[in-house]
């Protein structure tokens, strides 16, 4: 049974759009990962790297939910709503900002590359099936749901592992 927006509650509304704003990133940082090659880049430089895909996707999602919002209210969004919005959409660089402190925290033990991306990428993996476990989960509580939405949504990120093969 789908329920109309307005009778969500506010908290499970944040949830939702959190949880989209987190998947921005790990799908950025999941994407940006399939060309590279172990030593492609150092250590610092891969790091870097990572911040500005979540920079990037930050962006992104932000410009994404704003036009949708004012195209939904029919009128430009006051700084007030923007600012709302940039706030949340902060969330899109969590992934991306673990994966830099993974990476660097790998550099000090010397791990080798091929480990710390297959790491990088089975945390993506993780993630994404997480974040679709809990985009269903929060509209009507229902497990077996979510969980159909989480298995979705993790075959389709394994394709990210038949990509990063076949590159």
């Amino acid at each position: 049974m789908t329920q109309s927006i307005e009778h969500w509650s506010k908290p499970r509304q944040a949830v939702a759009q959190r949880l989209s704003a987190t998947l921005y990133g790990v799908v950025g940082i999941m994407t940006a990962e399939l060309p590279l090659q172990p030593g492609e880049f150092g250590y610092t430089e891969t790091a870097i790297g990572a911040l500005l895909v979540g920079f990037a996707m930050y962006v992104a999602h932000f410009f994404v939910i704003l036009v949708k919002v004012e195209g939904e209210i029919g009128s430009h969004l006051p700084l007030r709503g923007a600012w709302g919005i940039a706030r949340d959409s902060l969330l899109v660089i969590v992934f991306p900002a673990m994966t830099a402190l993974l990476i660097i925290g790998a550099a000090s033990i010397t791990a080798r590359w091929t480990i710390l991306l297959d790491v990088v990428l089975y945390l993506g993996m993780a993630t994404v099936f997480a974040t679709g476990f809990f985009s269903s989960y929060v509209l009507d509580r229902a497990a077996g749901p979510a969980l159909r939405r989480a298995l979705v949504w993790l075959l389709l990120s394994v394709g990210f592992v038949v990509a990063k093969s076949l590159v």
